[in-house]
């Protein structure tokens, strides 16, 4: 015959029949019972008898034997009962997740309250044969000597009817309030054996487990945590030896899983995880194991982690809190701004000056040829002051006192800018009273040309008294011409209104506007390593002292029991 050793420590239920272990054999008999209860003593007609017995067999079966994800149904509806209608989020401290409590421990020693249990089922069940021996001795002579005065012949003696019918309903009444007892003893302590231990054991057979006391105490430190976008660089120190494992959470519901990583950490050490952040419902978990064999996490939500960094949209600047640190020291972080190189400038303009001014606001599009600002960021009673660069990037630098809190941060960009506004030309009205004045006007004058044969006779007289006569002929010819003369003539103007256009020059203004943005920064509280309490001493071993007189002895021996030491 081959020998198997079966391990003690394996987190296992038996199994009695098939898959099935001993509690589920039990339930099923129970359900069994009770299905057929109901057929068979419920009022109503046979088919609804039956419907109503195959549901509850087939609930009760499946509340037995049934798991989703090797989990027991009892303990899945337990759970959704919880998540549906319990809290989802725990909104302690961390040291409120340790049970406060430890784990009773039996103070008696398991193997000899088992040997006693045993060695009284043994004097038990001897007692009892010893009785048989007894009654079966004198039961035989008794029946010895009823024979011998039996006369032959006669017929054994016979029960009637009636008292056979009570027997047997007696007997019903019995085995049915047997069967009530059995299912309501049952029923409650495979419900027990079913959710003991299913916290901690997804997956896996409930088995007790003595679980040692639980070491109070932080094991992980958050020491920084930087937010860029989203990416995350979190900073993470260990109080004692752990293996950690970092999980990222998002998505629409906040459960799908993004990023996972794990490192093993000594007492004192740092690691940093570069953690990618989801746009929604963004999460980090740490969970960890420390040498002592105990597991605990915790979680950061959405506002420990700075995510969704704010950012505001200025008639100026568009101003973004791009990055945002925290560290045991204090917090830094950078804000960019995105100027303007033209924006609508709202002004009340003169188009029209004189006699009758006009003045109307208008909308311009104005130049920005400068931006200056300062940077104001305060947290509780600690306020920074730094230059502004426009179109850029802005660092700043505060100081953070060391405790866990969640503290509110303000930030505000204050802004001046500069702006060249162009003007349309102005209208000069002016009036001009009646005068009289001279004109110079030029009056231009024809003058036709002419032209003329001029003949002549010259009678010249000599010396000697006589004459002579001679014919002389000219030719003459005057040329056309215009003449112009210029004359001046008085001119009487009555009263009229004289306007002017007249060019101007771009306006210059200024514009001051105020960006706000706010936001929270969560700081663990300052780091300390776990101090491990002394181990407890062992406990001394037992020895057994016989008893120094031998009355307990002759009380057992009368008793029919054997002497245990």
């Amino acid at each position: 015959m081959r020998e198997h050793e079966v391990p003690t420590h394996v987190q296992a239920e038996d199994k009695v029949l098939l898959w099935l272990t001993f509690p589920q054999v039990v339930s099923l008999i129970a359900v069994a019972a009770v299905g057929y209860g109901i057929f068979n003593y419920a009022p109503g007609p046979t088919a609804l008898r039956i419907g109503i017995a195959a549901a509850a067999s087939v609930v009760g079966a499946a509340a037995a034997v049934g798991q989703i994800g090797g989990r027991r149904l009892p303990m899945v509806v337990g759970d959704l009962l919880k998540y549906w209608l319990g809290s989802r989020r725990f909104v302690g401290q961390v040291e409120e997740l340790v049970r406060s409590a430890p784990v009773l421990a039996v103070e008696s020693d398991p193997g000899l309250f088992e040997r006693m249990q045993e060695k009284g089922r043994r004097r038990f069940r001897r007692l009892c044969r010893r009785r048989d021996r007894r009654d079966g001795g004198k039961r035989n002579r008794r029946s010895d000597a009823h024979e011998e005065r039996k006369p032959k012949g006669s017929k054994p003696p016979t029960r009637d009817r009636g008292a056979r019918g009570i027997s047997l309903g007696r007997r019903r009444w019995v085995v049915a309030t047997a069967m009530i007892i059995l299912v309501a003893t049952v029923i409650p302590q495979v419900a027990i054996a079913q959710g003991e231990g299913d916290e901690g054991n997804y997956g896996h057979s409930e088995v007790d487990l003595e679980l040692p006391p639980p070491v109070l105490g932080r094991r992980v430190f958050i020491e920084g945590i930087a937010v860029s976008g989203n990416q995350a660089q979190l900073s993470v120190r260990a109080a004692t030896d752990i293996s950690l494992i970092v999980r990222a959470y998002g998505g629409e519901g906040g459960g799908d899983l993004r990023y996972t990583d794990q490192a093993s950490l000594r007492q004192g050490e740092t690691a940093t995880f570069d953690v990618p952040l989801s746009t929604d419902n963004p999460s980090i978990s740490l969970s960890w194991v420390d040498s002592l064999g105990q597991a605990g996490g915790f979680s950061l939500s959405e506002e420990q982690i700075l995510h969704r960094l704010p950012s505001a949209d200025g008639e100026l600047c568009d101003v973004e809190l791009t990055g945002l640190s925290l560290t045991r020291t204090g917090v830094s972080g950078s804000v960019s701004t995105i100027c303007e190189r033209q924006v609508m400038e709202t002004m009340e303009l003169r188009t029209v000056s004189g006699l009758d001014p006009v003045e109307v606001m208008t909308v311009r599009e104005a130049e920005v040829t400068g931006i200056t600002g300062r940077l104001h960021v305060r947290l509780g009673n600690d306020e920074v002051t730094v230059p502004l660069v426009a179109d850029g990037t802005t660092s700043f630098n505060l100081a953070l006192a060391p405790t866990e809190a969640v503290r509110d941060i303000s930030l505000s960009a204050d802004l001046r800018g500069t702006l060249r506004v162009p003007q349309p030309p102005l209208v000069e009205v002016s009036t001009v009273t009646e005068r009289t004045v001279e004109r110079s006007h030029v009056v231009s004058v024809l003058r036709p040309g002419v032209s003329r044969n001029i003949r002549e006779t010259l009678i010249v007289e000599c010396e000697d008294g006589t004459e002579e006569r001679h014919r002389i002929s000219v030719w003459l010819s005057v040329p056309a011409r215009t003449i112009e003369i210029t004359t001046r003539v008085p001119v009487t103007q009555k009263a009229y209104v004289t306007a002017k256009i007249v060019e101007r020059d771009p306006a210059m203004s200024w514009r001051d506007e105020t960006v706000h943005l706010n936001t929270t920064v969560w700081a663990d509280a300052p780091y300390a390593a776990l101090v491990l309490p002394e181990p407890e001493p062992a406990p001394e071993t037992a020895e057994q002292v016989p008893a120094s007189s031998g009355v307990v002895e002759d009380l057992f021996d009368r008793l029919g029991w054997d002497w245990p030491w």
